[in-house]
């Protein structure tokens, strides 16, 4: 059977979420918190991290929804219905996390909805035409970037930034057509070689910035694609040992309830945010004991559910059925007790 048409989970993208998930959360403690041990990196930081890990999000999303439309069993206008039925709860449940999410969140939920609904258009194009529409948006973003720097022109550094969120959606939709997370080893000399030229761009990037040569949006542009390139890279690289799959397996764990984690984190961060007005907290700190409960919670939920409990509203919404959650053999178990 084709590995796609079925319902195998590609573990490699639940590591990337969870990695992701590692940055988000760094980057809305710092806008909740607001408070680092080091200074002087407060700003740098931020839009690095912000640069970084959100793109990650929106790649996998893209790939995801090209499994979505290949891994269906529905015909082709209700895997399109479900598609809609699973953009309007994303919708939804984004308004309400930016509703109640502490001041400084950064909620992808709705993004993820309304550009979903360009994606739409690329499922039926081929994978090489998709790949040029991802090469023109993203030089698209660029020089927009470019072009709205020190103008305060408010519509062009929107267009800038649905630009590059859609092109990064755009990639990973291709990344599926042309199967490249299937045989990741064997793709290892092309994915080193890649990694190396957007380590030296990144870096060429930061000696630029202080040349003041190029305007910062245009660096920040493609600090942004070269630093989210280095991180995807780098990770798959790792992940083709063993031992370092066994190491980051918390990882995995963290990605696999990616929906249920994202939310918590930002319950967590208005808690902290409370509690935080009696007494300051170095927001990394906060960031790490988070980041230790969701893990573990993960596991721990995981050991005996199939999926998160957001993911499972998702999937009832999505194919508007009642889909079961708990594990058979821990059914078992407690039937026969």
């Amino acid at each position: 059977m084709n590995k796609l048409n079925s319902y195998t989970r590609i573990d490699i993208m639940d590591y990337l979420r969870g990695f992701a998930l590692l940055g988000v959360l760094i980057v809305n403690g710092y806008q909740v918190l607001g408070y680092f041990s080091f200074s002087k990196l407060h700003d740098k930081l931020y839009y690095i991290l912000s640069g970084i890990f959100y793109p990650i999000l929106f790649f996998l999303f893209g790939f995801g929804c090209y499994l979505f439309m290949n891994r269906s069993t529905q015909k082709a206008n209700n895997r399109y219905f479900s598609f809609l039925r699973r953009l309007c709860f994303l919708f939804v449940l984004g308004l309400i996390h930016t509703f109640y999410a502490p001041q400084g969140i950064q909620d992808v939920l709705m993004i993820y909805a309304i550009l979903g609904l360009f994606i739409i258009i690329f499922f039926k194009r081929n994978k090489w035409t998709n790949l040029i529409v991802t090469f023109t948006l993203i030089s698209f973003s660029i020089v927009t970037s470019f072009l709205y720097y020190g103008e305060g022109i408010v519509w062009l550094e929107l267009l800038s930034f649905i630009s590059k969120g859609l092109s990064f959606m755009v990639l990973g939709f291709t990344m599926g057509q042309f199967n490249f997370f299937e045989n990741v080893y064997g793709k290892l000399k092309y994915i080193s070689i890649f990694l190396c030229v957007n380590i030296f761009i990144f870096v060429s990037l930061i000696y630029v910035r202080g040349s003041g040569l190029i305007p910062v949006s245009g660096i920040e542009m493609l600090e942004d694609y070269s630093g989210a390139f280095m991180m995807t890279s780098s990770l798959l690289i790792i992940l083709q040992w063993d031992k370092a799959k066994m190491i980051l397996t918390p990882l995995k764990f963290y990605g696999q309830m990616s929906l249920t984690n994202y939310l918590a984190q930002s319950v967590l961060l208005f808690v902290f945010s409370i509690i935080s007005g009696f007494t300051p907290f170095n927001s990394l700190i906060v960031c790490f004991i988070i980041h230790a409960m969701l893990i573990t919670f993960s596991i721990v939920w995981l050991k005996y559910f199939k999926m998160g409990p957001v993911e499972w509203l998702l999937r009832y919404f999505t194919y508007w059925s009642k889909i079961p959650n708990r594990k058979r053999s821990v059914r078992n178990n407690l039937e026969s007790v």
